[in-house]
């Protein structure tokens, strides 16, 4: 029963992680395009600061919690234990990727005041490119990791 409820938060946590970053990609940053210049380096300064500073705890629980559901799935080598081994994978490759390409970019625009630097909107384009690429290798690592977590449960009757 541990091992069910182990894994459901595992997929709980991962799964609003990667809705969170759909939801930006889809739906929040499209809005703030649609803002004046001045109204948008605001809204994107004080999304950057919040996000930035709860996102590395969200990503780092998460891969933890990917790491104890590959031991509890163990052998890595087959079955289900392939697949979270590859969510794993990539998820430590999505830390990687945003650490050195995105952190950078986050921390610029969080910084903004009351006067944007001349390249803020550029550091936001090239910001949304990078997070729609991390965005859709997150949904490849759920769905891998959903594969593994559930994929073997079989129902039985009476």
């Amino acid at each position: 029963m541990m091992s069910i409820a182990y894994d459901v938060l595992t997929a709980a946590v991962a799964g609003t992680m990667v809705g969170n970053e759909f939801a930006i990609t889809a739906f929040v940053h499209p809005q703030l395009n649609r803002l004046s210049p001045e109204a948008h380096a605001g809204a994107s300064s004080s999304i950057a600061r919040v996000l930035g500073n709860v996102m590395p705890f969200w990503y780092a629980l998460t891969f933890l919690l990917i790491l104890g559901a590959l031991f509890e799935h163990r052998p890595i080598t087959s079955g289900s234990g392939i697949f979270i081994a590859a969510a794993a994978f990539l998820w430590a490759t999505v830390i990687l990727f945003t650490i050195t390409m995105l952190v950078p970019i986050n921390n610029r625009i969080a910084s903004i005041g009351d006067q944007p630097h001349p390249t803020w909107l550029q550091d936001r384009c090239r910001w949304d490119r990078l997070h729609r690429i991390r965005v859709e290798i997150l949904i490849v690592a759920l769905l891998l990791l959903l594969t593994g977590l559930f994929g073997g449960f079989t129902v039985h009757p009476g």
